[in-house]
């Protein structure tokens, strides 16, 4: 069974190289040279260090990784058949890198001691070179598999830094959420265990909601939509480390953007808002009571989706009298997306119907057609669409704006390629 295991294992070794050399301990072990199989587990171990150092540095311009591969060459070169680099290897990463924890570091040491006994003789025993049973080797074989051999080079203690600065400087390139997802997946994600994207999305957490200095606040969004990607990826395991750990998630900064954030969040996942403490509740209750955007997004505190789409309309109407602003396109988009999320296709189009109809003059007309109408046409039947063409007929501000031309053409195009018997000329105002 030990044997199965250890096989079934080596073969998810990180490092193709490093796959090739444990060959050579797997069939020294499985052939009884228990010896060999010690010594050469070692060094495959300080091999692959070495190896994800080496990634570390090419892959991810890790700074600490590049100076212990210099200090280790440069110690190499001075005494090319002195050994003592390797533990000098092995404290160096362990002090200046997330690579070694303190279970870790016990493993290879004691590895290491078994290392000299099997390949140094001792004088004064009979038996000059130990002999470790079959037991002990696989308990080190294990235990270096699990140490570092199946483990990436990067992990969470270490790689959020170097996640944070490289998406930092490619904000003008990662611009949209299938581009950043890209991107992140395949640098990072791809060699990361779900755990470990679970521990960065907690400690990332508080670069969103908590902290308050120039990075944190110039990277907030992408930032954001990193640990977005890391929550959908890892959603049940991310809502249970919310739930388990209140105090840390609910911390958060009262300031309109860190709050306006945690609306973001919750707007998407409405079912956590009872996880937060009643203190942070209220601060985003009373976010809501001066910001539009905010109350016009955190759907999650009316009692179902369609009634806060009621609640909107009379204070779309007076413009959110009493208001820092205005319900912004950009927001308003984001909630309907959110209900057709959810499921709630049907109330989105007849909202969509009411809020381009209702239009109070050209430039809201333009917004909501560009926001609203476009976006969302694949989600209208037949019957929405001649509801949608008559209410705008009787709303010039729909259809006498300079956009209106362009904007009612792209409508007629799709309305044309859906349904061929739509009567256009019942609508003559809108299609001229």
């Amino acid at each position: 069974m030990i044997d199965f295991s250890i096989e079934y294992a080596s073969q998810n070794i990180y490092s193709k190289q490093t796959n090739e050399y444990f060959k050579e301990v797997f069939s020294s072990y499985n052939n009884g040279n228990t010896r060999a199989a010690i010594v050469t587990l070692y060094s495959v171990t300080i091999s692959d260090i070495l190896i994800k150092l080496e990634i570390l540095e090419d892959v991810y311009g890790d700074e600490n990784a590049k100076s212990i591969l210099d200090e280790i060459r440069a110690f190499q070169s001075a005494n090319p058949t002195n050994s003592d680099w390797e533990k000098d290897l092995i404290e160096k990463v362990k002090i200046r890198t997330g690579m070694i924890d303190n279970v870790d570091y016990t493993h290879i040491q004691s590895l290491r001691n078994d290392r000299h006994l099997c390949a140094h003789p001792v004088i004064n025993k009979d038996n000059k070179l130990y002999t470790p049973n079959r037991e002990t080797v696989a308990a080190h074989i294990r235990n270096m598999l699990e140490s570092f051999l199946l483990k990436p080079a990067i992990l969470s203690k270490k790689i959020l830094s170097t996640i944070l600065i490289d998406i930092s400087g490619k904000k003008d390139v990662l611009i949209d959420e299938i581009t950043l997802e890209r991107y992140v997946k395949a640098k990072y994600l791809s060699n990361l265990t779900p755990s470990t994207e679970i521990s960065i999305f907690r400690d990332l957490w508080k670069f969103i909601y908590r902290l308050n200095d120039a990075p944190s606040n110039e990277n907030r969004l992408i930032n954001y939509r990193v640990l977005y990607l890391l929550f959908k990826r890892n959603s049940g395991a991310c809502i249970k480390k919310i739930q388990t750990e209140k105090e840390y998630f609910s911390n958060i900064l009262d300031s309109a953007r860190h709050l306006n954030f945690l609306i973001r969040f919750l707007s998407e996942n409405e079912y956590l808002y009872k996880d937060f403490r009643e203190d942070t509740q209220l601060l985003i209750s009373n976010r809501t009571k001066v910001d539009a955007d905010s109350k016009g997004v955190a759907w999650f505190l009316s009692p179902s989706y369609n009634e806060h789409l009621e609640e909107l309309k009379p204070l779309i109407l007076a413009g959110f009298d009493g208001y820092k602003n205005n319900f912004a396109p950009g927001p308003l988009k984001r909630l309907l997306n959110i209900g057709i999320t959810k499921g709630f296709n049907s109330e989105v189009v007849d909202f969509i119907i009411w809020r381009y109809s209702s239009a109070r003059n050209f430039y809201d007309a333009d917004q909501m057609y560009t926001y609203a109408v476009h976006p969302f046409l694949q989600y209208f039947t037949e019957e929405k669409l001649k509801e949608l063409c008559k209410k705008a007929c009787k709303n010039s501000q729909t259809y006498n704006r300079n956009q209106a031309l362009e904007d009612h053409e792209s409508l007629r195009n799709f309305i044309g390629s859906k349904f061929n018997t739509f009567d256009f000329s019942s609508y003559k105002v809108l299609f001229q």
